[in-house]
């Protein structure tokens, strides 16, 4: 039977989630996403994974994380998130594997991961909060290997980074899991690391929630300074306000504008592409350097605007926010999705509509923002990925 799609595919794979190992079955996995039948394929370090391919050790991943007493203490949806976050945690490997002087290694496996899971749960209407929190499980999975190994002010800084987007709680089962599905030399080790990394996470109390910044400020000026305090109270005085929306095309962004920020000055690439008479498949340089000029201009003169970009990675959002940071601007990230169905159907009917392949590979490289980004971030979301469940 071919997958199930959008709304209903969430509804499955919810009814799918195993409360114990006697209710998993890998081949109900693969009737959802067929393309994990590569994971067993892909051969691995013999050292680190002496059982072989990737499937082999996410299936193991996954009896552990089941046996774990742990999991049946979870709610629902806290079980949804960290069984399909087993499933695709590995998910990265056979696109990024190499041999490298006789050894497999995997380098970048856990951000593929993270993206490839997006892609995959975006499709199948899973909520968007429960889906960015499966998404960064699966890019930390390795942090609690190695978290315990840097000193005190890196530990720090890792564990709320990572605190910021996902319950150190559940990374940590998974880690467990990770750890104990695998043979290996000295599997014990790695669970004894885990456990120091555990400790890391305990002692700064981040596993009764997020740490607990004493204001916006703080927290986007902690992730912009190496040096810099957690606890330290930064003062919060600022020159203007920039909205800086963030989406793909046709999610929504000019809608969003038109009955909330109409007021405002509007910097568009789509725009200024048109008043210089450049085509979208120009280089875009010049461009840039348009906007950023016509930026600076209302910074200096403290004048509220809005910023309309896709801005979808991270990369790209970091060089606007070095400028709007430089004048002590307050930022607002509102970002905006509509499920898939309608985004192609709000594309199509746009002007200027953007191809469906591009679609496509902008959706494969988005990266949502993450709360140390900016001061404030607003989610624009259709019902379909308010939904939750407890």
């Amino acid at each position: 039977m071919p997958p199930i799609k959008g709304k209903k595919q969430f509804d499955a794979l919810f009814a799918m989630v195993p409360r114990t190992v006697d209710e998993f079955s890998w081949d109900a996995v693969i009737g959802q996403f067929p393309f994990l039948v590569d994971l067993d394929r892909s051969t691995q370090d013999p050292i680190h994974h002496q059982e072989g391919d990737v499937g082999t050790h996410t299936r193991m991943v996954i009896r552990e994380l089941l046996a774990d007493a742990s999991y049946a203490a979870l709610s629902e949806i806290d079980r949804f998130k960290v069984f399909w976050a087993a499933v695709f945690h590995d998910s990265g490997k056979p696109a990024t594997r190499e041999e490298i002087d006789g050894r497999v290694t995997n380098r970048g496996h856990s951000k593929l991961g993270a993206k490839i899971a997006r892609d995959h749960l975006r499709k199948a209407i899973v909520p968007f909060a429960v889906r960015e929190e499966i998404c960064a499980i699966i890019n930390y999975h390795q942090q609690p290997f190695w978290l315990w190994e840097h000193d005190e002010k890196e530990q720090r800084r890792r564990a709320i980074q990572a605190s910021l987007q996902l319950d150190p709680k559940l990374l940590i089962m998974h880690a467990r899991a990770d750890a104990r599905g695998r043979v290996c030399a000295d599997p014990r080790a790695i669970v004894d690391y885990v456990g120091l990394s555990e400790s890391v996470y305990d002692d700064l109390k981040l596993l009764d929630g997020p740490f607990p910044f004493a204001n916006d400020e703080s927290r986007v000026a902690f992730f912009d300074h190496e040096d810099r305090d957690p606890y330290f109270a930064a003062h919060e005085e600022y020159r203007c306000h920039v909205t800086v929306m963030c989406g793909l095309p046709g999610s929504g962004k000019n809608w969003y504008i038109a009955r909330n920020l109409a007021h405002l000055p509007v910097i568009e690439m789509d725009a200024i592409r048109a008043e210089m008479g450049y085509d979208a498949e120009d280089n875009q340089g010049v461009i840039i350097q348009a906007a950023q000029s016509r930026a600076k201009v209302l910074l200096a003169a403290k004048t509220d605007f809005v910023w309309n970009t896709t801005n979808i990675t991270s990369d790209m959002r970091k060089k606007l926010f070095s400028i709007l940071r430089d004048y002590n601007a307050h930022i607002e990230i509102v970002y905006v999705e509509a499920t898939p169905g309608d985004l192609l159907k709000q594309n199509g009917d746009r002007k200027t509509a953007v191809p469906v392949d591009v679609i496509d590979y902008l959706v494969r490289k988005l990266d949502p923002p993450a709360p140390w980004e900016a001061h404030k971030i607003t989610h624009v979301l259709p019902k379909a990925l308010r939904f939750g469940r407890s």
